[in-house]
């Protein structure tokens, strides 16, 4: 029977809509503007959460990660290469276990000279994954060896970028850090692998680093990551218990190494989990968010099909009266509500592509690089599956309503008062207080993002980014491999740049501001000697004497660095004032000593201001600071202070390093007003997203109590002439319509209050400086709400005190 039915049903709820143009625009900009918000956030979320990663059995790929527990924190950390060749030897519940770490080299041939990202790889590593080069072969295990042939594979992009697309690429060779080496291959397009990170250049020798010598290496720097994939008949679990087995050997074995103690234990993780692990709560949030639009939307046009209902009544009554069934009836107003979900589905979809280019854009910096966010079936049938069942929501209940008509009632023209119609309006008045509830909570939520981003806008990072210009140089070791040479090269690069016009300090550092690249294991004088195994872990930066002056950290007691802080100087370093209160609080730290690592005692000679090194939102860790020369390493960050724009510098520090060195590039040139602005990127980003959502849940909120109160003013048109007519005058009238337009908003505010106070509490981890239960949001938002209320209340009551009593008795 349905099917017989459903062509003339689809015909005449065409006809229907075509004959009501301005509901039905109404009510497409509504659904495309809700379905379209959620198959943008589907179609990100599928991508990160849903889709899988584009290896071989993705399932059994996973990361074994060495967890060091600090009080009730715990950090993951790299494995050192002792680790990880124990884990290769010796584990049965991994079918194959490779390795990787990421670099920055210099590289030379077929062009100019660039500072190009590396990723150095096991042999092996290619085979984990179950991926393929388009040209050439991967690497055999006799080039992953020490001994072993230089050799590179290069990525597809750079491929194009560089080497123009040659397909005779391989064979052919290029310097590396002053090392020849074959190509042997080129990876697919459109491979990438965000565990990683970005990378041109893949090598086998993952025994090495640049930034440390192999003497370094092989006594215990952690700096690999551990990429595996599951036997066949091994899971997660046993997996883990079998990496604790050997944790405890590899302890046994090298109790000295700084990886090993009681705080240190290894775990196994699925690899897509651990990537996507940074952006899961976030999509989540903003799935629930624009699925809360989405909500209010089918709100809004529930209550405009309980209005039409009036006007539609005796059409329906008429059909009842010769012999349609309710059923019928029920399935003809179905099929139009379900025709034009299905359109605004179809609108929806076209406004998800440019929202999704919208995010990609918006969210480049925290959105993990290396995922396919594309249309595709499983975003189609979402597609489907969110318009029928947004149709069945907003038009089921009215189509019940109005397919139960009181025939003869609705024949007679006193039908206008029957009961149904007050029933109607009942339930309109509560979607609108469900639309006020939802918006409401919304509309907090993102109160409480803007509060926090504005705190983080004021911070005072330690330190002043004005006119700072920064850029990495990365010193290639075949050449600079001895700690002199990198020490010349870099006190002449700033001798020259210092002396320049408009330069008024320059220096260099192994991070830049509101980063930590490097931490190590200190014993602090006065503390209880325990084995390095057991001491704390400690921020370190290595820096030049110019270093506070050109960044402005302001010095608490005792002095910089200067040049007499030499390699042949004795051992001194600078503190800041996070280490100085946990190991001396009410002391004067200058003239106190600290062990870093395994070395000798060094004398702390200053106490510098905090400075915040590890993101705007996090306070300053403590940090030591010691003299470049004293601890030397090849990869450092100049910084520059200039009294003009500090990129318009960039040319003449380039030409300055040419002149020392003319095959040595730089890379990741930005101000520190830019640093700054890259750690706020991910509060920004959800921030707009959930203030964009969130204004437009309260302009729908707005039309439906508008809404409401316009259908109101219509029903009671002639009640308001009587009353006019009886002396009530326009102010009573006015009065009249905007409390009950207030009582909706009231009470859908106290509903939605309610809610937030329950689920605000999952925004905590994004927030700076400001509590879930902020007191100045949750009174700022209800106000600004019952103001837009009265607003919205307003037209329609200004209507009604307008009607004329004359023309309401007739």
């Amino acid at each position: 029977m349905v099917l017989e039915t459903l062509p003339q049903d689809l015909r005449f709820g065409v006809r229907t809509l075509r004959k009501n143009p301005g509901f039905s625009i109404a009510a497409l900009i509504m659904l495309a503007l809700g379905i379209g918000g959620n198959v943008a956030i589907f179609t990100v979320s599928s991508a990160y959460l849903l889709k899988p990663l584009p290896y071989h059995d993705p399932g059994k790929l996973v990361l074994v990660e060495v967890n060091r527990r600090e009080g009730n924190q715990e950090q993951s950390d790299c494995c050192t290469l002792m680790r990880y060749e124990e884990i290769r030897d010796h584990s049965r519940s991994f079918s194959g276990v490779a390795a990787v770490t990421s670099d920055s080299l210099a590289l030379s041939g077929h062009g100019e000279p660039e500072q190009v990202s590396v990723a150095r790889i096991s042999p092996n590593f290619f085979d984990v994954l179950g991926v393929r080069p388009q040209l050439g072969r991967a690497f055999s295990d006799e080039e992953g060896r020490p001994e072993g042939k230089p050799v590179v594979m290069i990525s597809d992009s750079l491929w194009h970028t560089r080497f123009g697309g040659d397909p005779g690429i391989v064979g052919q060779t290029v310097n590396l850090d002053d090392t020849p080496s074959t190509i042997v291959g080129v990876l697919p397009r459109g491979v990438q692998f965000p565990f990683l990170g970005p990378a041109e250049v893949w090598t086998p020798r993952y025994f090495e680093l640049s930034l440390l010598t192999p003497q370094h290496i092989r006594s215990g720097v952690s700096y690999l990551t551990i990429l595996a994939r599951l036997a066949p008949t091994a899971s997660i679990s046993s997996a883990t218990a079998e990496m604790n087995v050997l944790n405890s050997e590899y302890a046994r074995d090298n109790p000295k190494a700084h990886d090993v103690g009681p705080n240190v234990a290894m775990s196994v993780v699925d690899l897509r989990d651990r990537t996507v692990a940074n952006i899961r709560p976030a999509l989540l949030l903003l799935s629930g968010a624009v699925g809360l639009v989405l909500l209010i939307a089918c709100a809004n046009i529930a209550s405009l099909l309980l209005s039409r209902a009036l006007a539609r009544s005796k059409e329906i009554a008429v059909r009842a009266a010769l012999g349609a069934r309710r059923g019928v009836l029920i399935q003809q107003l179905l099929t139009e509500s379900l025709i034009l979900s299905l359109l605004g589905g179809a609108l929806g979809l076209g406004l998800s592509y440019a929202a999704v280019s919208l995010l990609a854009r918006a969210g480049s910096e925290d959105l993990p690089q290396g995922f396919s966010i594309t249309t595709d079936l499983r975003v189609l049938v979402f597609v489907l599956a969110i318009s029928l069942f947004t149709g069945l929501l907003f038009g089921l209940f009215p189509a019940l309503q109005l397919s139960k008509i009181n025939v003869n009632a609705a024949l007679r023209d006193e039908g206008r008062g029957s009961t149904g119609g007050r029933e109607r309006k009942q339930w309109k008045s509560a979607l609108v207080v469900g639309q006020v509830a939802l918006s409401m909570l919304l509309l907090i939520s993102a109160g409480l993002l803007v509060r926090s981003f504005s705190r983080l806008l004021t911070v005072d990072p330690g330190f002043d980014p004005r006119h700072v210009l920064t850029m990495d140089v990365a010193l290639p070791t075949v050449k600079y491999g001895e700690a002199p040479t990198q020490i010349e090269f870099f006190d002449e690069l700033t001798r020259r740049v210092s002396a320049l016009p408009g330069v008024s300090a320059a220096a260099v550092s192994a991070a830049l501001p509101l980063t930590r690249i490097r931490i190590t294991p200190i014993l602090a004088e006065g503390q209880p000697e325990v084995p390095i195994t057991e001491r704390p872990f400690t921020v370190i930066q290595t820096i030049s004497p110019g270093f506070f002056d050109t960044m402005r950290i302001s010095l608490r007691a005792g002095r910089a660095f200067t040049a007499a802080d030499n390699a042949q100087a004795p051992k001194v370093l600078i503190v800041n004032e996070a280490l100085a209160r946990r190991y001396w609080p009410n002391q004067n730290p200058v003239g106190k000593h600290v062990i870093v690592g395994r070395g000798m005692p060094a004398e702390v000679v200053g106490v510098a201001a905090n400075a915040k090194n590890n993101g705007l939102a996090l306070p300053a860790e403590p940090q030591l600071y010691l003299p470049f020369p004293q601890l030397p390493w090849a990869n450092m960050y100049l910084l520059v202070r200039t009294a003009m724009d500090p990129l318009t510098l960039v040319p003449q520090v380039r030409a300055q390093l040419a002149s020392i060195d003319p095959d040595q590039p730089i890379t990741h040139v930005q101000t520190a007003e830019e640093l700054m602005d890259s750690s706020r990127a991910q509060p920004r980003f959800m921030m707009m997203l959930l203030t964009i959502f969130s204004v437009t849940a309260l302009v729908l909120a707005v039309i439906g109590i508008y809404g409401v109160l316009a259908y109101s003013v219509a029903q009671r048109r002639q009640e308001m002439g009587i009353r006019l007519a009886l002396g009530a005058n326009k102010a009573d009238i006015l009065r009249l319509i905007l409390g009950q337009g207030l009582a909706l908003t009231l009470v859908g505010i106290g509903i939605g209050l309610l809610a937030a106070l329950a689920v605000t509490r999952v925004l905590s981890g994004l927030l700076y400086a400001v509590g879930a239960h902020d007191g100045l949001t949750f009174i700022a938002a209800p106000l600004i709400f019952a103001t837009i209320g009265l607003l919205a209340s307003y037209v329609p009551a200004r209507r009604a005190s307008l009607a004329d009593p004359a023309e309401s008795l007739r």
